[in-house]
C-alpha cells in the first residue's frame, strides 16, 4: 500500500473504516460471533511503526475502531505465565505457572512447570520387558478455570487452535488443539537429529539436538538411526528405533532416503514433506506413530542431512493434543499432516549454527504456511460462538531476528542485509490474517486481536549465579564443577540464593530445601538485602543499571503461595536478560558478557518494558487494559447469565 492510500484509510471515521468490512451492529446488542486472534509476541512499538509505514492497513482499521492499546502482561512476562492469566483471570498466585521451569522444593531439580508424564502404578516384569497393568496419563499442571467454561455451559460453541499451556487438552465442551507446551515424541521442547560425515565441523555441543556421526561404509549409502521415544515397555527405558538409509548422487547432488516402505527424493537445499514413522514398542503388537521433515543441507563434499524434531503425529497421536480426542485426526484427514510440537520452528537449530539464516526461515515460513491453512480452514465453517486461533510466528522469528531491528545488537553488524526485511514482513502476513478475519465478518461479529507481551533487545547476558557467588550469597566450593549445570559447584550449608529458569531467585531455607541454610525468621530482611543488591547492579561496560525490579514475591503475590512459588521475581531492564548458564544452574567466571547467540530478542525482562497489544471492533471503557481482564470482556459480548471471575470487563457498550 502506498503512504498516500494508507492516509486516505486512517482519516476516515471508524464507523466508515468497519462499514469497508460490514455493518455495524448497535452497541451492546450480544454478539453471535468473536474471532480472537493471539497473536505471541506482537509489540505495541513495533506494530505502531509498521501501521505507519502502511505496512498493515488491516491494523490501522481496528486501531481507528477501538484504538492501539498496551495490554498489561504477566509478571514476569513469560508465555506460559502470560497465556495462563489470559485463560484464568487471575495469575500464577492461582494458576501457579512462574516460569517455563519450576524445581522440586527439597531437591532443586527442575522440571516443565505446565504438565508432567505420570507412569503406570501396576506393572509387571517378565526377563527385560516390563509391562503395564493400567494406563500412563499426561497431567496438565496449569490450575484455574478456563473463562470459556462460562461459554459452553451456555450452549456457545468454542473453538481454541493451537490454545497455549493447555497441553493435555482440558476436558470440556470445548473444541481444542494444544499449543505452547505440547511436546515432540523425545517429550522435550524440540530436538532435532543431524546426520553428518563431518561431525567434528560441529563445535556446537548444546542442547536442543543431537549430532549423529554417519560413514559411507560403500556404495554411497548411508545408514541412519533415528532414535524416537523412550521403550517405557523395556528394562532401562531404551529409545525406540527406526532406520533410515540414505543413498547420495554426488553427481546429481540429490539423494533418496529409504524408510519403512517409503522413498524420498530431495536435492540439496531441498525440505521434504512430512514423513510418518513407526516406533515399535513391542513388535507387530505395540506401537507409536511419529512424523518429521528431512532437510538437506548439504551432500558434496560432506553429508549434512537434518531431521526436524519427531512431532506427535495428529492422525495418530500417541498423547492427547486434542478435544476431543479426533478433532486433531480430522484437521489431519482434512489438511495432511502439520507442526504438533509447541516451538515448531527450530530456533536451537539455528543457534548451534545447524540451520543458517536462510534455511532457518525456510522452515519458519512453513511453519506458517501450515498454521495459515489451519486458521482458514476453521475459519471458513466457523458459524458461531468464539474461534480462538493462536500464531506463534512472531514471536519465535523475532526472538531470533531481533538483531536485524537493533543496532545496538553485537550481532546486527555481522547479519546478512538480506533478512534485514524478515521482521517486516512477518508482520505483513498477520496483518493479512487480520484482513481475513475482517473481510469474514458481518453485524453480529467482534474481532479482538491480543498479544501476551512485546519484545526488548537481548544484548547482554546477566549471570545471576555468579553475581550471587561474588556477592557473598553462595558458596563456590568446586571451580572446575561452576560450568557444570544443576548447582555442581555449590556448598548449600553455606550457600543463601540461588537462580534457576529465567526470572526466578529463590532463598535457600533451612525448613524448606536440602542442606537449607537460611532460617525461616531470616528471610524477609535477606530478601529486602537482595532486592536493594540487585536493583543497584550496574554493567561496567554500559553504565546503565541491569535490573528495573527485583520483585519479592510474596509482596506482588500477597496471599498464600505454592511451595514451588519463586522467592523474588528478576525484572530486568531493557538490553538485559538472565544467561542461559543461570536458567540451569551454573556459575561462569564472567557477571555479565555479550549475549552472541541469534536468539537476540527477549521479553523475559520488567513487565513494564514488554507491554502486550490489544486491538478490537470494540471501544474499551477502561484506559489500563489487562491478560487477566480478557476472559470475562470476551465473554460478555454473548449472553450469558454469569461472567467468569477475575480481571475487568473493559469492553464499552458490554459493562452491565
Amino acid at each position: 500500500m502506498k503512504r498516500r492510500d494508507f492516509l486516505k484509510i486512517a482519516a476516515l471515521s471508524p464507523a466508515a473504516l468497519l462499514a469497508m468490512n460490514a455493518g455495524c451492529r448497535g452497541t451492546g446488542s450480544p454478539a453471535r460471533r468473536a474471532i480472537v486472534l493471539g497473536i505471541d509476541g506482537m509489540d505495541p512499538f513495533l506494530l505502531n511503526s509498521f501501521i505507519h509505514e502502511g505496512v498493515m492497513p488491516n491494523a490501522a482499521i481496528l486501531m481507528a475502531s477501538g484504538g492501539l492499546n498496551r495490554l498489561g502482561t504477566s509478571n514476569p512476562p513469560q508465555s506460559p505465565v502470560a497465556w495462563s492469566n489470559f485463560i484464568t483471570g487471575y495469575g500464577p498466585d492461582v494458576h501457579g505457572i512462574f516460569d517455563f521451569i519450576h524445581r522440586n522444593p527439597v531437591t532443586r531439580a527442575p522440571y516443565l512447570s505446565t504438565s508432567r508424564v505420570i507412569g503406570p502404578e501396576r506393572i509387571i516384569s517378565i526377563s527385560d520387558w516390563r509391562l503395564p497393568l493400567s494406563g500412563a496419563k499426561v497431567e496438565l499442571l496449569r490450575k484455574g478455570e478456563p473463562f470459556w467454561n462460562r461459554l459452553t455451559d451456555e450452549g456457545i460453541p468454542v473453538t481454541m487452535v493451537k490454545l497455549p499451556v493447555d497441553f493435555p487438552p482440558d476436558k470440556g465442551k470445548a473444541k481444542i488443539l494444544s499449543g505452547l507446551g505440547t511436546p515432540d515424541m523425545r517429550g522435550s521442547q524440540g530436538s532435532f537429529t543431524f546426520f553428518t560425515d563431518d561431525a567434528r565441523s560441529i563445535t556446537d555441543t548444546t542442547s536442543g539436538g543431537v549430532v549423529v556421526a554417519v560413514r559411507d561404509y560403500g556404495d554411497n549409502c548411508y545408514v541412519c538411526r533415528i532414535n524416537g521415544p523412550e521403550n517405557s515397555m523395556r528394562a532401562g527405558n531404551p529409545a525406540m528405533e527406526v532406520e533410515a538409509k540414505v543413498w547420495v548422487d554426488r553427481d546429481a547432488d540429490a539423494l533418496r532416503i529409504d524408510i519403512q516402505g517409503e522413498s524420498i527424493l530431495l536435492a540439496a537445499g531441498e525440505w521434504s514433506r512430512w514423513v510418518r514413522m513407526r516406533f515399535d514398542a513391542i513388535p507387530n503388537i505395540s506401537s507409536v506413530s511419529a512424523i518429521g521433515r528431512f532437510f538437506v543441507k548439504e551432500i558434496t563434499p560432506k553429508l549434512k542431512l537434518y531431521l526436524s524434531p519427531l512431532n506427535i503425529d495428529p492422525l495418530n497421536p500417541a498423547l492427547p493434543i486434542s478435544e476431543p480426542q479426533d478433532y486433531s485426526s480430522d484437521l489431519a484427514r482434512d489438511l495432511g499432516p502439520f507442526y504438533t510440537q509447541g516451538f515448531p520452528e527450530d530456533t536451537k537449530a539455528l543457534s548451534r549454527g545447524i540451520l543458517s539464516d536462510e534455511e532457518y526461515l525456510q522452515q519458519a515460513w512453513i511453519v506458517l504456511q501450515e498454521r495459515l491453512d489451519l486458521f482458514h480452514h476453521e475459519l471458513s465453517r466457523f458459524s458461531e460462538g468464539m474461534l480462538f486461533f493462536y500464531f506463534s510466528s512472531l514471536d519465535l522469528n523475532i526472538h531470533m531476528f531481533y538483531r536485524v531491528l537493533d543496532p545496538g545488537s553485537p550481532l546486527y553488524a555481522s547479519t546478512d542485509p538480506r533478512f534485514k526485511g524478515a521482521v517486516r514482513e512477518l508482520y505483513a502476513q498477520i496483518d493479512r490474517v487480520i484482513g481475513d478475519a475482517l473481510s469474514a465478518r458481518d453485524g453480529n461479529t467482534e474481532i479482538i486481536v491480543l498479544s501476551d507481551h512485546g519484545f526488548a533487545p537481548f544484548n547482554r547476558s546477566f549471570n545471576l549465579n555468579t553475581w550471587l557467588a561474588y556477592e557473598g550469597y553462595a558458596n563456590i566450593t568446586s571451580s572446575h564443577a561452576r560450568n557444570q549445570d544443576m548447582f555442581a559447584a555449590i556448598d548449600w550449608a553455606s550457600t543463601s540464593a540461588y537462580g534457576l529458569g529465567l526470572n526466578c531467585l529463590y532463598i535457600n531455607r533451612s525448613d524448606r530445601e536440602e542442606n537449607g541454610a537460611v532460617p525461616p525468621e531470616q528471610v524477609s530482611d535477606l530478601l529486602l538485602r537482595l532486592k536493594q543488591d540487585l536493583e543497584l547492579v550496574t554493567d561496567p561496560a554500559t553504565g546503565r543499571r541491569v535490573i528495573a525490579n527485583a520483585y519479592i514475591t510474596s509482596d506482588f503475590y500477597p496471599g498464600s503461595l505454592p511451595s514451588f512459588a519463586p522467592d523474588m521475581i528478576i525484572g530486568y531492564s531493557r538490553g538485559y536478560r538472565s544467561s542461559w548458564e543461570t536458567t540451569l544452574g551454573s556459575y561462569p567466571v564472567d557477571v555479565i558478557t555479550d549475549n552472541l547467540d541469534p536468539w537476540s530478542g527477549t521479553h523475559c525482562v520488567d513487565p513494564g518494558v514488554v507491554p502486550g497489544v490489544l486491538l478490537s471492533t470494540v471501544p474499551l471503557s477502561l484506559p489500563d487494559p489487562n491478560l487477566m481482564d480478557m476472559g470475562k470482556s470476551i465473554s460478555s459480548l454473548f449472553d450469558v447469565p454469569v461472567l467468569p471471575p477475575g480481571g475487568r470487563n473493559i469492553f464499552r457498550g458490554y459493562d452491565s
